[in-house]
């Protein structure tokens, strides 16, 4: 059962990494017992060719994470705005 979300989350990080502990979605707290996968956007999504340019590109990293409950949900961390990143819900995969 894939959903998509995309959805703005609080998240709370590791210590020393942006990896995802514990993240906050419609006033639930979920602890995450795993990381499955990590996977880094730096590309330009579906702009056209022409639009392409160095500042135009996406700077997201995505990890798919299993809560301790058992749901695998997938999150992303939006550093585009290097001040102010922020965390999403993209999608609940199970």
């Amino acid at each position: 059962m894939e959903q998509f979300i995309g959805e703005r989350i609080e998240v709370e990080q590791a210590e020393k990494s942006p990896r995802p502990v514990r993240f906050t979605w419609r006033g639930e707290s979920h602890d995450v017992a795993d990381v499955l996968r990590t996977d880094i956007d730096i590309g330009h999504g579906t702009l056209p060719r022409g639009s392409r340019k160095w500042y135009t590109r996406r700077h997201r990293r995505h990890y798919i994470v299993k809560d301790t409950e058992g749901r695998t949900f997938e999150l992303y961390l939006d550093y585009a705005d290097r001040k102010n990143p922020t965390w999403w819900l993209a999608r609940l995969l199970g």
